[in-house]
């Protein structure tokens, strides 16, 4: 297999796709994001066919994502894990072949992600880059439908422009949000399209809809943006518009309640994704008395707010 490495230096992001686009190359584009983060780009003919990051592979966030946004439980995707390993498939061809996810799903699921590392690598000052020639690319980073570079650049490009006006309400993606107290949802009128605007509060999109609802002044924007069923940008500008409208207030950053998350994941695997409500009652009582004498009270408020959450809205 013959290989041949490629260095731009002192080109953009867009300038170096669209020079393997034109060239309609094969092989691996991989930037360096530092921090020991890198990524790479598969590209067959000058169609973009996967992406992928590391440490963190899209192959293991594609089953924490499934699972966030409720298309399986965490029983399902532990044992599609031990599937996958055993049979050496691609998590998302384990998932479809037994009738857990659509294959649609786990095919914008993969997009949507790799549309985010696109995202993330337009809006970065990264300037070293290396495309390395290959005659094919393999099988297990072949994510999703061969896309032309050109139209993957019009469809990211065409939401950078309004960035800058969104970063300036939502600084950060460990920023956590709550439901303003002040916005009564009651009242409000659910519209189509751009009719619901900033000016007017009292009416949203069902995409504003559906991101308030993953509100609960828990998880940062960074986890909504994963839970939500719409792509980054799309999410990010109903996030901008529900904090104008006063629906959303920020109460803090990620790292101030981090050790609650983690805690409340920990006791999430032990208790599993099919405990009953009894015994779930019977945990939180336990919770309260343990909370007296080991200084466990933050936590078990966490709870206590996470099932009132759910008795409110189910």
């Amino acid at each position: 297999m013959g290989k041949n490495a490629v260095k731009f230096k002192g080109i953009d992001f867009t300038g170096v796709l669209q020079t393997i686009g034109m060239q309609k190359s094969t092989g691996v584009l991989r930037i360096d994001g530092g921090k020991d983060t890198h990524f790479f780009i598969f590209i067959e003919r000058g169609r973009i066919v996967g992406a992928d990051t590391f440490p963190k592979r899209l192959d293991e966030r594609l089953g924490n994502i499934l699972m966030l946004q409720g298309y399986i439980d965490r029983e399902e995707l532990s044992n599609a894990i031990k599937l996958q390993k055993s049979t050496k498939k691609k998590l998302g061809q384990v998932l479809v072949k037994y009738g857990l996810v659509d294959e649609d799903v786990v095919e914008n699921t993969l997009r949507r992600q790799i549309e985010r590392i696109f995202f993330k690598l337009y809006t970065s000052p990264i300037q070293k880059y290396v495309f390395e020639t290959i005659d094919e690319i393999e099988e297990a980073n072949r994510m999703i439908k061969p896309i032309p570079i050109e139209n993957f650049i019009l469809e990211i490009a065409a939401n950078i422009d309004e960035l800058p006006e969104i970063r300036k309400e939502i600084s950060s993606d460990s920023v956590v949000f709550e439901a303003s107290t002040d916005f009564d949802r009651t009242k409000v009128e659910l519209v189509w399209g751009e009719e619901a605007t900033v000016d007017d509060p009292g009416k949203l999109t069902s995409v504003e809809l559906h991101v308030l609802n993953l509100i609960d002044g828990i998880n940062p924007v960074e986890r909504i943006l994963l839970m939500s069923s719409y792509d980054e940008f799309t999410t990010l500008k109903a996030l901008c518009s529900l904090k104008k409208k006063g629906a959303i207030v920020m109460t803090g950053e990620e790292k101030e309640i981090e050790t609650i998350i983690k805690s409340m994941e920990r006791q999430e695997i032990k208790t599993g994704s099919s405990t009953s409500l009894i015994i779930v009652s019977i945990l939180i009582i336990i919770l309260s008395i343990l909370s007296l004498t080991i200084s466990q009270f933050s936590l078990f408020c966490t709870y206590f707010k996470d099932f009132s959450s759910y008795f409110l809205f189910k």
